[in-house]
């Protein structure tokens, strides 16, 4: 009951913020009629495919405080005596609105005995569908993962049913997840990159050929459309995320309803972190304009659980456009969703369109019904601004420092550092 308390809670008190500004008329609408006119943000993400106790009570308390989460069950998954579609219910008894994905990948599989995999490895084996090099060998991105790679190109040959790898893997996936639980919103698919990230011998002729080889690299992501237009067929009332880096090829482009986009900030290869903020930004924009609607793109951050900076400048960055915000703890990964005094907070939509300049002394802000927020990139050093009357910090307990609730007035904020206000 108290899981339950605690999920619904935030969405009141956010609707009954969002009350205060609407015309008295409004008001004979119903709840769910209000909460539909526009989002409320932030809008909250998770990444929860590596976790194994989701039906755990806590960890679905966990799940259900977010508006979308993405979890990775497995085939036979079958925890404490429950279904799959049993464990997804009881996360949305706690939290009816929120969107849950299940996670699939099509590029790479495992090559060892495991009751979940086994048929397709079997079927890789059978139809010759493994990537190999012109050695004859298969061939390996992520080894640390024991993952090999799969020639999902039309340059293999079909099986007797007429379906290459990725009609085969979208029936396997939708037998197994979507079928059984109609509940699932979000087909997730990982590694949708706009080429390959292995040399091998693609077609087949004996020869390995560049993953930069202009009609290679068009085989492979027609490769990967194959398998969203055998997923539309099975399943086009359900969402299409996928883990994106750049859709603006012909093939992807308004092809997927939103992208995931990993580490956009927080890890070593980011472009945040290896190049620069505006970038970052152009990427996080692309993306948003190469999607289709409801262009559901989640904004990733991996950090500490407790840098607040990062995850106010994360967040704040995320705010400057549409997309969900998801925050990636370090030290667990995709297990669980670290909880921010931000989180809870009720901008309701955007006043302002994103915006593409700074506002201030290269601190770049956007309004909202409720709100405002503050972002100053990496590079521009600290920066002073000052607020027009009538707007407050928030109140909370993880970064009382920044979070004190006092009036706004004159802002000063490091570089890589953002901020939440809220009208008075």
């Amino acid at each position: 009951m108290q899981a339950n308390f605690s999920a619904k809670t935030r969405r009141i008190k956010k609707l009954k913020k969002a009350m205060k500004f609407i015309p008295l008329m409004l008001l004979f609408f119903c709840a769910a009629c209000v909460q539909t006119i526009a989002p409320d943000y932030p809008l909250i993400a998770g990444m929860n495919i590596s976790a194994t106790n989701y039906n755990d009570a806590a960890y679905q308390a966990n799940i259900a405080k977010a508006d979308l989460a993405v979890l990775g069950f497995y085939k036979g998954w079958n925890l404490g005596g429950k279904t799959i579609r049993e464990t997804v219910r009881a996360i949305k008894a706690l939290n009816p609105d929120i969107l849950i994905g299940q996670y699939t990948i099509l590029s790479e599989m495992y090559d060892y005995a495991n009751p979940s995999t086994d048929e397709i490895r079997a079927k890789l084996y059978a139809e010759g569908w493994w990537l190999l090099n012109a050695a004859g060998n298969k061939v390996q991105w992520t080894p640390a993962f024991n993952t090999w790679e799969v020639n999902f190109t039309s340059y293999t040959s079909p099986d007797s049913d007429g379906y290459r790898y990725p009609q085969w893997i979208a029936r396997m996936y939708y037998n197994n997840f979507f079928q059984p639980v109609p509940e699932f919103d979000v087909w997730y698919f990982d590694n949708v990159f706009p080429k390959p990230r292995v040399t091998a011998d693609y077609n087949l002729d004996v020869v390995d050929d560049s993953p930069d080889d202009a009609v290679i690299k068009q085989a492979y992501r027609s490769g990967v459309v194959a398998e969203w237009t055998a997923a539309r067929a099975l399943k086009n009332s359900t969402i299409f995320i996928g883990n994106v880096t750049d859709l603006s090829s012909t093939e992807y482009t308004k092809k997927l309803d939103g992208g995931f986009l990993e580490g956009a900030m927080g890890k070593a290869w980011s472009i945040e972190t290896t190049g620069t903020w505006s970038a970052m930004m152009d990427g996080y924009r692309s993306a948003i304009a190469n999607v289709k609607n409801p262009k559901m793109v989640i904004f990733n951050v991996w950090g500490a659980s407790n840098d607040y900076a990062l995850m106010r400048y994360g967040l704040a960055s995320c705010l400057l456009d549409n997309g969900h915000f998801s925050y990636t703890d370090s030290a667990v990964g995709y297990g669980a969703i670290p909880w921010f005094d931000e989180f809870d907070v009720s901008l309701g939509a955007p006043l302002d369109a994103p915006p593409t300049a700074a506002w201030q002394n290269g601190v770049f802000s956007r309004r909202f019904v409720r709100g405002m927020v503050l972002v100053n990139p990496k590079g521009n050093g600290a920066a002073t601004v000052t607020v027009d009357p009538g707007y407050r910090r928030i109140s909370g307990t993880q970064d009382p420092a920044v979070n004190n609730g006092l009036d706004a007035g004159s802002i000063t904020l490091n570089e890589r550092d953002g901020i939440i206000l809220l009208k008075k």
